[in-house]
């Protein structure tokens, strides 16, 4: 399970994005926990790119789920 209060309080003190784009980081990465649960190890991102539920995405999607997920892992890792 992710924490999405945690990461939002973290981008908010750590980047210059808006409260909305920080509201759509949390939920890219709620997304992206609900198609394969969260875990710290870089091949993550690899074994969510495989699973159909992604696949299905539009382009742009995806895009933004890659970026929060690698966001998301800097917090996880701080």
């Amino acid at each position: 399970m992710v924490d999405t209060e945690g990461f939002k309080k973290w981008l908010k003190e750590n980047s210059s994005y808006s409260e909305a784009v920080i509201g759509d980081m949390a939920s890219r990465v709620k997304r992206a926990d609900g198609i394969i649960e969260w875990y710290d190890e870089e091949v993550y991102q690899f074994y969510l790119e495989q699973k159909e539920q992604y696949k299905c995405l539009s382009v742009s999607v995806r895009s933004q789920i890659k970026r929060a997920v690698k966001l998301y892992r800097k917090f996880h890792a701080r």
